[in-house]
């Protein structure tokens, strides 16, 4: 991912956001090629077929990786393998419940 975003390219301006309708199953695994931080917003760079998504992340999902084993700071999830699934969230502006994505494991 670059952050050299300009006039003069694409990079940057175009994101893949993961989203819960782009898992064909219920839980999928995918790679964690990279890490973004800025001020309390987190994201992480995942990879499937060589397909990269940017997945951004809600507190729940942020203290599952805080609290896992092998995880110290936000960096050492890069190289890990995420695995995700799918679940119903409420929707906090809405308040109806929504197709979501939760960590469920990082090897």
């Amino acid at each position: 991912m670059s952050n050299n975003t300009s006039k003069d390219s694409w990079d940057g301006l175009l994101t893949n956001f993961l989203k819960a309708d782009n898992l064909k199953e219920s839980e999928e695994d995918f790679a964690c090629v990279d890490v973004t931080v800025e001020e309390k917003d987190m994201s992480l760079v995942l990879v499937k077929e060589d397909k990269k998504y940017i997945f951004s992340l809600n507190v729940t999902n942020k203290v599952f990786i805080k609290d896992a084993d092998g995880i110290e700071v936000p960096k050492d999830i890069i190289g890990k393998r995420v695995t995700l699934k799918k679940v119903l969230a409420m929707n906090p502006q809405t308040k109806k419940e929504v197709d979501s994505l939760r960590i469920s494991k990082i090897e």
